[in-house]
């Protein structure tokens, strides 16, 4: 097992996953659960570049594609986990840290070798091949920098899923892991037939009547705790029933948004799904004060992620007492 970091040992597993994936006929790829537009647009932009190489490529998340996620062109192509009846070659993941996090049991069954992409500095390094650099900006600009290192093309299909990967996760290039190459790379996928401005209004402007709904009643549930300079905003299932038991996606985006409020140094935001509380964590180091670590906290919770986003799930339920939130053991 190898451990591509940075440098040489980077270019040295980029090495062996193009040699892979040359060797293979069929690529089945997968993110993480309720998937994002770093990870689809990862696997989706290795996707297309390898069908133009003759390869069968499957797609499958659980979860499906969020709403904002449906302009990705291939997206189409993505189904509900691992398809019956196929025998891949090679499993490529984006942006798993951990290989249960794609919550796919199947593929620990199949006894196909994996290729791990990732940026997340606490990825646990469980493929065969591991394409792994917690430097990168994204798992997008990672893939990028990879497929140009085998002189594949990119056509216009390609720069819209990489870039909007990187988008997603620089926050439109706000967010500290903006590097002086993430900006080189965008103004390359521009170049390529890639529209900011359609990314931006699909990922991040496209909020409709439900979605604004869920947020408000999210608001509602939003408070600062002055003494940690914590800002919370919780969901319970009796809310997602108020709301019609809307898909988990709606709140994509919330804990950036409460995030922005002046006197909080870090957001976190709790909501129930099923018998899991699922909470989401993010800080900003600009902000008085410097920001909190939400990575370690994260950890201390079972989960995972950066400096700066993280997030964890426990099993449990979210129960409302009065103005406040418990969470009790589920059953």
């Amino acid at each position: 097992m190898q451990y591509a970091d940075n440098g040489d040992k980077l270019h040295i597993n980029f090495t062996l996953a193009a040699e892979a994936l040359k060797a293979s006929a069929v690529i089945f790829f997968t993110t993480h659960e309720r998937t994002d537009g770093d990870d689809l647009g990862t696997v989706l932009a290795l996707a297309h570049t390898l069908q133009n190489l003759g390869k069968r490529v499957h797609i499958g998340v659980i979860g499906g594609v969020p709403e904002q996620l449906k302009f990705l062109p291939g997206s189409e192509w993505v189904t509900e986990g691992l398809p019956k009846n196929i025998k891949p070659d090679y499993v490529v993941i984006s942006g798993c840290s951990d290989l249960k996090r794609a919550n796919i049991p199947e593929l620990t069954s199949i006894n196909c070798p994996i290729i791990n992409f990732d940026h997340h500095p606490d990825n646990k390094l469980y493929g065969q091949i591991n394409v792994v650099n917690p430097e990168a900006s994204s798992v997008a600009e990672l893939m990028y920098e990879f497929i140009q290192a085998n002189g594949w093309i990119i056509n216009q299909n390609t720069a819209t899923c990489l870039l909007a990967g990187i988008m997603t996760d620089t926050g439109s290039f706000m967010h500290t892991n903006t590097k002086v190459s993430t900006l080189r790379t965008a103004s390359t996928l521009l170049t390529k037939g890639a529209r900011p401005s359609q990314i931006a209004s699909q990922v991040f402007g496209n909020k409709d009547a439900k979605t604004l709904k869920a947020w408000s009643l999210a608001l509602n549930n939003t408070w600062v705790v002055p003494e940690s300079g914590m800002i919370c905003g919780v969901i319970d299932s009796r809310d997602l029933e108020i709301l019609g038991n809307p898909p988990q996606s709606v709140f994509q985006e919330f804990v950036e948004s409460i995030n922005k409020v002046p006197e909080a140094r870090f957001a976190m935001f709790l909501k129930q799904d099923g018998n899991l509380v699922k909470g989401s964590l993010r800080s900003d180091p600009h902000k008085p004060g410097g920001g909190v670590d939400v990575g370690i906290l994260a950890r201390l919770l079972g989960g995972g992620g950066h400096r700066n986003a993280a997030g964890f799930a426990f099993p449990g339920i979210l129960k409302r007492t009065g103005a406040t939130w418990e969470i009790i053991q589920a059953n």
